[in-house]
């Protein structure tokens, strides 16, 4: 069972959750989904809002899921469930049923426009978000040569502002 979490009560390290801890970031909904493992984000305040910022490379199927969603979860499992997360980043949605290899549960939320969002059961955290702006980040935009090292074949990021809508602990 969920219960909302004010964010003045929120602890969470916004670094290690957002890169070596990992999360799961949900798009879709009940009639269609797709979840991927996500080491890359941001936590913080902007346009009056608090905010999450995502980064998700357009050859992503969670990618897909997120153009055409008007918002998306983002959900932070408990340290013993890292095999889960560790499956599936390394695993697309084209190709597997994350769901079904990982044992994840399906647990649907309700978003602010009355549309369901997914997230999971064993998710000790979730933050449920509105989609406010896509930027696809393309190789002229980086001020810094160095970062074009983390980027193969041209497959860039394009980084999702959501406005956090809900934060629930699982209890």
């Amino acid at each position: 069972m969920y219960v909302d979490v004010p964010v003045e009560q929120l602890v969470i390290n916004p670094f290690t959750a957002t890169s070596s801890d990992g999360f799961l970031i949900t798009a879709g909904g009940p009639d269609g989904f797709n979840t991927m493992t996500a080491t890359w984000g941001a936590m913080g305040h902007l346009w009056g809002r608090n905010t999450v910022t995502l980064y998700v490379r357009s050859s992503r199927l969670t990618h897909e899921y997120l153009k055409s969603s008007e918002g998306f979860t983002i959900s932070f499992l408990p340290p013993d469930f890292k095999h889960i997360l560790t499956w599936c980043g390394k695993h697309s949605g084209r190709d597997w049923d994350k769901i079904k290899e990982t044992g994840l549960k399906i647990a649907y939320i309700p978003g602010p426009d009355g549309v369901e969002r997914v997230t999971f059961k064993q998710a000790a955290l979730v933050f449920s978000c509105t989609k406010a702006a896509v930027q696809p980040l393309p190789k002229s935009c980086f001020v810094l040569p160095e970062i074009e090292n983390n980027y193969q074949n041209g497959d860039y990021h394009t980084m999702i502002i959501g406005f956090v809508d809900s934060i629930l602990a699982n209890q």
